[in-house]
């Protein structure tokens, strides 16, 4: 039966294999026949190769790979699974697996000279990170062996550095796995954890307390990186160019966007203590913050002096929607540590 199949495939292609040497063949034949009439030389070829390396591969390949994304994800929890896990999940899926992981690519890739996508990839993943460790700290409730397992597992894996492609700083002569590897394994740590709390095998109560130890975590990132910007922007804005400024810049805004969605689910996850504590207005105000940062696009990032009346200061105007939302998770903590003292 597959041997008649097999021989009546190879009858049925056999007059189109032909007609496809013959194109290949015209098509090698012409090529041939444009080189010898207009590179008569070794060097008119390797300049035009330089050309087209400088002037297509790098620019062209560039344009093509960067892709800032911040689109909103709406978490999928019908099957009793956290939303933060599952937006965490989502976050690093899109990154790594839908685009490139650009922080790590060597020269032979176009992306090489990008750097607003591969900052606002690592500020991403920070945020990611950050988050995941808050689950270490928040108390579990007859979590399994496998669940802690999972989850220390998959925070070490999202702590790995985010720049190594085949080999590590530490040791140039030894491979090492790569960031986007690691990235991929510890998805599917927390994803196995994620599981083990559809199955009822680990719990975590959402009460207020939890959520303010949970937004305590994030404030203090959040306010790190206000200082870190702060003090960009103070002993760089004189200088006329600032090359670090889109690098500072993105590297916020991918934090800042990823906790935007991390926030979002988060608030869903807790919303029974959202509604009983009433802290959703201010809640939905600092989810807006973080929104408006996630949007900036300047077509060039200016670090200008602070006294200029010409010039913009992107870092200032994004550090400012940081401060919004740090203020109003400040607010939210303050009054639910309120609400639990009273309780106690």
């Amino acid at each position: 039966m597959h041997k008649q199949f097999l021989e009546r495939f190879i009858a049925l292609v056999k007059p189109y294999h032909k007609i496809t040497a013959n194109i290949v063949s015209f098509i090698g034949k012409k090529i041939s026949l444009f080189f010898q009439k207009y590179f008569t030389s070794w060097w008119q070829i390797i300049l035009t190769l330089v050309f087209a390396i400088v002037f297509l591969y790098y620019p062209l390949g560039g344009w093509v790979i960067h892709n800032i994304d911040t689109s909103t994800y709406k978490a999928q929890t019908n099957d009793g699974r956290l939303g933060t896990i599952d937006t965490i999940s989502h976050l690093i899926n899109r990154e790594v697996h839908h685009k490139l992981w650009t922080p790590n690519l060597p020269f032979i890739f176009p992306s090489y000279f990008l750097d607003n996508m591969p900052s606002f990839q690592l500020g991403l993943m920070s945020a990611i990170t950050t988050t995941a460790k808050a689950f270490d700290v928040i108390p579990l409730i007859s979590a399994s062996d496998a669940a802690r397992a999972n989850l220390k597992e998959g925070i070490e894996l999202l702590q790995y550095p985010g720049e190594i492609w085949l080999f590590s700083s530490q040791n140039s002569l030894l491979p090492a796995p790569s960031s986007n590897t690691q990235y991929k394994k510890g998805r599917k740590k927390l994803n196995n954890f994620n599981r083990e709390i559809a199955g009822n095998k680990v719990s975590i109560d959402k009460n207020a307390q939890n959520l303010s130890l949970f937004l305590y975590i994030i404030k203090k990132d959040i306010n790190k990186n206000i200082n870190n910007l702060e003090k960009h922007i103070r002993e760089n804005n004189r200088s006329f160019f600032d090359f670090k400024a889109d690098n500072e810049f993105y590297f916020t805004q991918g934090k800042l966007y990823s906790y935007s969605q991390i926030l979002k689910s988060l608030g869903n996850d807790f919303k029974n203590v959202l509604i009983k504590h009433d802290i959703y207005t201010p809640w939905t105000s600092m989810l807006k913050s973080l929104e408006q940062a996630s949007k900036l696009n300047p077509s060039i990032i200016r670090n200008a002096d602070t006294n200029s009346s010409f010039a913009p200061n992107h870092l200032i105007t994004i550090n400012y929607y940081a401060t919004r939302a740090l203020n109003r998770l400040n607010s939210i903590i303050n009054k639910l540590d309120i609400s639990t003292d009273t309780q106690l």
